[in-house]
């Protein structure tokens, strides 16, 4: 009997373990391009959605450094950020190859030229959108703010400052925007505007420049937002994480939007932590899901 009893232990602890590995394996990835995703990773030959499934799609743009984000959803689309002051010619090259005019919504993070100033510019080009969102407050008098108010004047398009736990929907993916709400003089990058994504059962977190406490601060104050399956390196991939908001948010796989060198330090965290990862620079990343798997491609490098 003591037997039986053994074998049946073993036999619900093997199980149970099957389905906490079913659980987790909730990433599927394109066959690899180049050394991306530095780890052995579940592999999927073709994308395993079919066409009329409802589905997200999140481009991180090749703009070599930078922040350029595509989010689509239901027909609907919204640009976050779009890089420094001549890489909008790798945006428009990319929104070509997709077929892509206008955006449901432009996303502003934050002011910094290399997240504001390549949107300026591909909305003075005339790449429309029905709303302009950002962080800050549309009579900003810091001159990069003041040049896209003006060409959102001068294109007709609507500006709205958004504020932290505020919601907007994309086709059917939740997007809601979290910050840390402490004013650090000088420090813009420690306010900027995060991005938490979620579409059925699956989410991604875009986390924008913020880094350090910002981050853990932000943890705090948004638990329920931090357990994610995908996250945009902070801040360009520059900084190391917290040892502790890299366990809060427990993400399967990292997008680094830089190169190998500019997103080092974080790339050695994630090597140590065996956490695949993919930089920007190496090809544009898409991750697409139905709500209930990722599929990760990465194109190759033009």
């Amino acid at each position: 009997m003591k037997r039986i009893l053994s074998f049946l232990l073993i036999f619900l602890l093997l199980a149970s373990m099957g389905l906490a590995e079913s659980r987790v394996a909730t990433v599927y990835h394109a066959p690899p391009v180049n050394k991306a995703p530095f780890f052995e990773v579940p592999i999927k030959e073709a994308s395993p959605f079919k066409a009329e499934e409802d589905t997200l799609r999140v481009d991180f743009i090749n703009i070599r450094v930078g922040d350029a984000i595509l989010i689509r959803s239901g027909g609907e689309s919204m640009l976050v950020d779009g890089g420094a002051k001549g890489r909008e010619g790798m945006v428009k090259t990319f929104l070509e190859q997709e077929g892509i005019t206008g955006f449901s919504y432009y996303m502003n993070t934050h002011y910094h030229d290399d997240h504001i100033e390549g949107a300026t510019r591909l909305l003075k080009e005339g790449y429309l959108a029905s709303e302009f969102l950002g962080r800050h407050a549309s009579d900003s008098r810091n001159k990069e703010m003041m040049a896209l108010i003006a060409a959102t004047e001068q294109m007709g398009v609507p500006y709205r400052q958004v504020f932290a736990g505020e919601t907007v929907l994309l086709g059917n993916a939740v997007i809601t925007f979290l910050q840390d709400p402490r004013q650090i003089p000088g420090n813009i990058n420690a306010t900027s505007m995060m991005l938490h994504i979620r579409f059925g059962g699956r989410t991604i977190l875009l986390p924008a420049d913020v880094t350090g406490s910002s981050l853990t601060e932000v943890a705090t104050r948004y638990p329920d937002y931090m357990d994610v399956d995908i996250m945009k390196s902070p801040h360009h991939g520059i900084n190391r994480l917290r040892h502790e908001f890299l366990l809060a948010t427990s993400p399967e796989v990292f997008v680094i939007t830089s190169n190998t060198k500019g997103g080092n330090n974080l790339a050695t965290q994630l090597k140590n932590n065996k956490i695949p990862h993919y930089f920007i620079s190496m090809g544009t990343v898409s991750a697409i899901t139905n709500g209930e798997i990722w599929y990760i491609s990465q194109q190759k490098e033009q």
